[in-house]
């Protein structure tokens, strides 16, 4: 593909060697494009490109809502706005480029709800687009650009990838791109950091923060583009293949390797995933927020930031159950509020934060909406008080737009989830035994479910109760009792029989079940449910959480179990009418065995 402008100097085929760096790169294959190679007519980079800087907006408040709307109309509980049906009407819904690009932020497609924006109506009115048009004038002037010229990276001194990527979803969110060289921010962004190494790589956790923090800011630059589209759909499933397969240093890095798979999902039409160790850690800072934030936890300090990613990784891979990471949630926004407190919000920190509240599915009071609405309008005014520097700090300016969708609109979270997960199948090799994905496991065959309240749930789990069988009496701990992990908790009874089910934790018992005591039967017939033994208070230390297991892995182990008592009992273990699910009450029946002594070596921890 020969140079072909977009703006005056903007390039989509710069010239390397004998073909575009889109080209030479794999990025676009040699089929996709044109094979005259004197005409770069049709090429899909091309296409994309001229189709976003095309594109305009036709829905927007009119001058007369904008003067008279104040943020206190809207945000202050009890006082009805008078402009709230034309808010509704055009601002209401989250139009498609600002979803798109909300989307590739990491935030999702979470619209405004009833209350005006201010801080879009004061950049779209006074702000981004006068100070690039001011650019675009003083640099004519000086003879810098020529009568058709448009900005560049470099024009504007944007010399990160995140600058860089920041200024375009600004501007793609407020519907100034026309300012920009379109061509120039996406060649610049894919050489800069995309193109070190072959494309897979550049994605590959093996490369150092900084380089993979770029590289994923430029594929989301890419997206909002469009270019991705454009990309060899083999090279886009590589580079998909080996995000998934990296296990990041972070979670923050994980969410972003998330976000930038559910970029290239609608093109390779594969499920965003992560390695299993990655999501554990994740869950586990979910389950356990407040005990860890503060605090390291297998070699990661855990900052709001990271509990806030570990959040989203997790709701968006259905790996915590509705409401399970309500308990974050909390922890997060009362880390808002403090740093409200203390000044002017620093949106960089916040928006991420703020984005993990609303993952979380907490609902703010609106006493704490209203703190946070005005914390982030503050932070606004105090770094963008006039015009002139509006895209001197981009990243900014695009937390703080982020940041006044999500204190807006906080109770919409499915607009957020990757994919849809599908729900998991009976694993054969676990002999019909169920083992639900939202809690914890341990090797003493305890699971593990943090609460809402902050206490933790335990209880036995399938493969436990199918061995367990009929049940004569359970002998529990008294509340205010102090458990030790692996050391005995609760005693089973079963025909002069018993047998002690070991703490998966450190903490005080709170609560008891005491429907098994009363009806012991309850406990194998419904494990996950009804049959769930007592509740703890638990302080926990990472020793304590290196011992549970979680998603994959819990899984695997679980494999392994019941391989175990195949391997034990010979084929001799009782099966239900279809010869490969487990009994219940499993081992009644087998001549020569006690049932304590059998159990003992599965329970113990």
């Amino acid at each position: 593909m020969e140079d072909t402008n977009l703006g005056a100097r903007g390039t989509v085929g710069r010239k390397t060697g004998n073909s575009c760096i889109w080209r030479a790169s794999g990025a676009v294959s040699a089929q996709t494009c044109e094979s005259r190679p004197d005409d770069c007519e049709g090429c899909p980079v091309y296409t994309s490109l001229a189709k976003v800087a095309t594109h305009r907006q036709v829905k927007f408040f009119s001058r007369d809502y904008f003067d008279l709307c104040s943020v206190d109309a809207c945000a202050v509980p009890g006082r009805p706005c008078p402009f709230a049906g034309p808010c509704m009407a055009n601002w209401s819904r989250t139009n498609a480029p600002a979803l798109r690009t909300l989307t590739l932020m990491g935030i999702g497609g979470l619209s405004i709800g009833a209350n005006a924006s201010l801080i879009q109506q004061t950049v779209r009115r006074t702000g981004l687009h006068a100070d690039l048009l001011s650019r675009i004038f003083e640099l004519r002037n000086m003879g810098k650009l020529g009568p058709e010229d448009k900005l560049s990276p470099a024009d504007l001194d944007l010399r990160t990838t995140e600058e860089q990527f920041a200024l375009v979803a600004v501007a793609s969110f407020l519907d100034c791109l026309d300012s920009l060289d379109l061509s120039a921010f996406a060649e610049t962004m894919f050489e800069n950091a995309l193109l070190f190494r072959s494309l897979p790589d550049s994605v590959s956790g093996e490369r150092d923060f900084e380089e993979l923090w770029n590289a994923f800011r430029a594929m989301q630059g890419l997206a909002v583009l469009d270019v991705l589209s454009a990309f060899d759909i083999n090279v886009l499933g590589e580079m998909q293949a080996t995000m998934a397969a990296s296990h990041y240093p972070s979670t923050v890095m994980a969410q972003m390797a998330l976000t930038v798979q559910r970029a290239i999902q609608p093109h390779t039409r594969r499920p965003p995933g992560l390695e299993p160790e990655t999501v554990e850690r994740a869950a586990t800072l979910v389950g356990f927020a407040g005990e860890l934030v503060g605090k390291v936890y297998k070699g990661l300090a855990v900052t709001p930031s990271e509990l806030a990613a570990a959040v989203i990784v997790t709701r968006g891979l259905g790996a915590v159950s509705e409401g399970g990471a309500v308990p974050a949630g909390r922890v997060l926004l009362d880390e808002v509020l403090r740093m409200a407190a203390a000044g002017p919000l620093d949106m960089a920190r916040a928006q991420p934060i703020l984005a993990g509240i609303v993952a979380s599915g907490l609902v703010p009071t609106p006493e704490e909406r209203t703190a946070v609405s005005r914390a982030v309008l503050r932070s606004f005014q105090a770094r963008f008080g006039k015009l002139g520097d509006m895209c001197a700090n981009p990243v900014s300016l695009l937390a703080s737009l982020g940041a006044d969708n999500l204190v807006r609109a906080g109770d919409q979270f499915e607009a957020l989830a990757c994919a849809q997960v599908p729900a998991e199948e009976l694993d054969p090799a676990l002999l019909g035994c169920e083992l639900p994905a939202d809690r914890f496991y341990c090797r003493g065959h305890a699971w593990v479910r943090p609460g809402m309240d902050g206490s933790v749930r335990v209880g036995l789990d399938d493969l436990a109760a199918h061995l367990i069988g009929r049940v004569d009496a359970v002998e529990m701990p008294g509340p205010g009792k102090r458990l030790r992990r692996g050391k005995p908790a609760l005693r089973l009874i079963r025909g002069g029989e018993s047998v002690d089910v070991c703490s998966p934790l450190n903490g005080e018992v709170v609560a008891v079940n005491q429907s098994i005591v009363d009806s012991p039967g309850i406990l194998p017939a419904r494990p996950y449910g009804d049959g769930w033994l007592l509740a703890m208070r638990s302080t926990v230390s990472e020793d304590d959480l290196s011992e549970l297991m979680f998603g994959r892995i819990a899984r695997d182990w679980q494999r392994e179990e019941a391989q175990r008592l195949g391997e034990m009992f010979q084929g001799s273990v009782a099966t239900a009418a279809d010869g490969a699910t487990l009994a219940r009450d499993a081992l009644a029946g087998i001549p020569g065995i006690r049932w304590s002594k059998v159990l003992r070596k599965f329970l113990k921890a």
